[in-house]
């Protein structure tokens, strides 16, 4: 179409968050196992960016910082229930500013239901996996963020009304809910781009949509035409990890070979969402909705699989319960702009943060792809948990503190060089991160 058309025409916006999927085991950014042949496809038409960061390592904190353009430091969203303010997420602006249909579609309860962060959209789908509790106005266990142990789920009984409907709804939660806050069966990726399909169709003006993807969440349960580098054997010593918290099970003495072992399950998972977006790419050419969207694939953090921490080496880092590292950190970020067809490689420092100004230089007609990138080159990342007294640790009160929060670093670029200065009480340590594959550090 003439040009002058294109300028008047909103683009499409489409945030795609493939949660928990970290850089280091994308294919595209270096990793040993091919896990992404179709984003390595998408990037030769796409913006790749090389030092891409998350805001922060939880779903909430990241989602609040991706929706706002503000920093955790700023908008405060550390817990699965705080809120943030409406007049302040970018899908409401979208929406009462722009006249855009809005929709979010996600197996994530942290967005949909714990908080209100899903609350400013037109439209919402999921989760899909059965509720944590038989009586909607009783306690439950689900209640508790990250999991409670029966003296704890006991006490906080006696303390509350409706004890008994409390109770059952203790026992539902203990023998009837999945493994962890994703159900797999459930709650695939195929499951919500059929939504999310459905829903387009019945599109006539500009729309924005969130599609968050869990697929490469614990349990790292692949389907068996992806899982390439895992098998049988360790599908069944995954089945064999007690169901709860990663984060507990492994502190109380489950053997940390046994988390490093999941990884390639994991590597699995990230292959079944891939193809997941080749599909779901293709049909958004077929209905002639992909030339004027502006489309960011991306994720909220990464995972880790028992690494220690560069910054605290006494803890290790499982799934992603604490810490700042790399492996949680620093992930995929591709930006496919309206009418973009050449791609081109970005390795400046980069921030998720910096989502809202993108979609908002894309409406203006502007190279959206660049506002990624800081104008002052600095990106931050930071996450206060563990919080004390750290309760839901199973160690004694003198072996918590090394986890306690908060985390924090500052990236810089200094003379070609991305250089992490990172934080967590008196530890201090300076880091250089060369690529996805390598950290290291430099003067602690």
């Amino acid at each position: 179409p003439p040009l002058a058309y294109i300028a008047m025409t909103l683009p499409n916006i489409f945030l795609i968050v493939l949660d928990s999927v970290r850089a280091r085991n994308c294919g595209f950014m270096g990793h040993e196992n091919e896990t992404t042949p179709f984003l390595s496809d998408f990037a030769r038409t796409s913006t790749r960016f090389d030092q891409a960061h998350s805001p922060s390592i939880h779903s909430i904190s990241s989602h609040a910082s991706l929706f706002s353009g503000h920093h955790v430091e700023e908008h405060g969203v550390t817990e699965h229930t705080t809120r943030l303010n409406p007049s302040a997420n970018l899908w409401s602006e979208l929406g009462h500013k722009h006249n855009y249909e809005t929709a979010i579609f996600t197996p994530n309860a942290v967005i949909t239901q714990a908080s209100n962060l899903g609350d400013v959209f037109d439209h919402h789908v999921g989760p899909k996996q059965k509720p944590p509790r038989l009586f909607g106005n009783a306690f439950s266990p689900a209640d508790i963020d990250g999991g409670i142990s029966k003296s704890q789920y006991l006490r906080e009984l006696a303390e509350r009304d409706r004890q008994f409907r409390a109770l059952i709804n203790g026992l539902y939660y203990k023998f009837s809910s999945p493994s962890g806050s994703y159900d797999p069966k459930r709650e695939s990726a195929d499951v919500y781009l059929d939504e999310f399909h459905s829903w387009l169709q019945d599109r006539t003006g500009p729309w924005a949509a969130c599609l968050n993807l869990m697929d490469a969440h614990y349990p790292y349960v692949p389907e068996p035409e992806y899982d390439q580098w895992g098998g049988d054997a360790l599908a069944e010593l995954r089945d064999r990890i007690p169901d709860g918290p990663m984060s507990k099970t492994f502190l109380e003495g489950q053997p940390w070979g046994q988390l490093r072992a999941l990884e390639p399950l994991y590597d699995g998972c990230i292959r079944q969402l891939d193809a997941a977006l080749e599909t779901l790419v293709s049909h958004l050419k077929q209905l002639g909705e992909y030339e004027n969207t502006l489309l960011v694939i991306t994720s909220d953090h990464g995972e880790g699989f028992a690494e220690r921490s560069l910054l605290t080496p006494e803890v290790r880092l499982v799934d992603h319960s604490w810490g700042l590292d790399e492996v949680l950190t620093h992930v995929p970020l591709l930006v496919k702009e309206p009418h973009q067809s050449s791609g081109r490689t970005v390795d400046s420092l980069s921030s998720l943060t910096n989502f809202p100004s993108a979609v908002r230089a894309a409406i203006e007609g502007q190279d959206a792809a660049s506002a990624f990138v800081p104008d002052d080159g600095t990106v931050i990342s930071s996450t206060y948990r563990i919080v004390p007294p750290g309760d839901e640790l199973p160690l004694d009160e003198s072996e918590r503190e090394p986890y306690f929060g908060p985390w924090r670093a500052v990236y810089q670029e200094e003379d070609g060089h991305i250089m992490k200065y990172a934080t967590r009480g008196t530890d201090q340590v300076t880091i250089h991160v060369r690529d996805a594959q390598i950290s290291y550090v430099v003067d602690d």
